[in-house]
């Protein structure tokens, strides 16, 4: 077994993920089939990476060499030297380390975990890779301050990226009661005197962090990437119609993220499901063009 997962892992490093590669690794290399395997340390994009192959987001990055590459190539495209990032639903840190390579040793990032086992995996992955100008932030975002309950799979679960806020009523036994803090305030107590980049990842709770943003967004004007799943829209009662109208308030375009190019989202044809980027409109500009990736 061990020797199969090199090789797909020595084979997918070079090709990447070719259509109809991933079905191939699949089968041959199904993430529940490295349960047995030891945690690995991947060198990745100039940062070590601590993570299980049986994990999704290890599987990804193990074997295909990257997780989400459309997004880092914003990142790289957007965050400069110096510049301040923060992570919403950090996770492990596979992107947080990678902001943190792209503003430099003088920028920041904030990367906020809930979750109290994944964060451990942020904080062990940050500190291998001796980033002083990443700070970790264990709190949920919301539209206000408070607690909130928040569903934590343990971080060798393989759905512990999938961490998710969810009502009082709705809670199960085993949810964790987490701190709830607003983007605004974090920004506020941070002291932050700029903000080029906001990813949020929060299995549909995106809505309720961006209502607690605002003021942040207006004064920043930060280049935003966020998800989108009409799946998950019930947990943060959003809708297309109201991310559309709330960008346009705030004077954003919006590009649903595809492997090959942004492309421009019609308000009224809002995707099921789709990694959203909000690029603000500088004063008298003309229509943007999408994004080449």
């Amino acid at each position: 077994m061990r020797r199969r997962a090199a090789f797909l892992a020595w084979l997918g490093n070079r090709l990447g993920k070719p259509p109809g590669y991933e079905r191939v690794v699949r089968a041959l290399m199904p993430p529940e089939s490295c349960a047995a395997l030891p945690e690995v340390c991947l060198l990745r994009d100039g940062s070590l990476f601590l993570t299980r192959l049986a994990l999704p987001l290890g599987w990804h990055i193990g074997f295909f060499g990257s997780y989400e590459p459309e997004l880092r190539e914003i990142m790289r495209a957007v965050l400069p030297i110096g510049g301040t990032a923060i992570d919403v639903g950090a996770n492990a840190g596979w992107h947080a380390l990678l902001m943190a390579r792209l503003v430099g040793s003088h920028g920041r990032v904030l990367a906020v975990e809930p979750n109290p086992s994944v964060r451990e995996h942020l904080q062990r992955n940050v500190a291998i890779n001796r980033l002083g100008q990443v700070e970790v932030v264990g709190a949920a975002l919301a539209e206000a301050q408070g607690t909130v309950n928040f569903i934590a799979p343990d971080a060798e679960h393989p759905a512990s990226g999938s961490g998710h806020v969810v009502a009082d009523g709705a809670a199960p036994p085993d949810a964790v009661r987490v701190e709830a803090i607003t983007l605004d305030g974090l920004a506020t107590e941070q002291k932050l005197d700029r903000i080029d980049l906001v990813k949020i990842d929060a299995e549909g709770f995106e809505w309720p962090i961006l209502q607690g943003a605002q003021t942040t967004i207006a004064r920043f004007r930060p280049y935003l990437i966020f998800e989108f799943d009409q799946a998950y829209a019930v947990r943060g009662r959003d809708s297309g119609r109201l991310f559309a109208e709330f960008f346009q308030r705030h004077k954003y375009r919006l590009f649903a993220v595809g492997r090959n190019w942004a492309e421009l989202i019609d308000h009224e044809q809002w995707p099921d499901n789709a990694n959203i980027f909000a690029s603000p409109m500088p004063a008298d500009s003309a229509p943007a063009a999408a994004p080449s990736l």
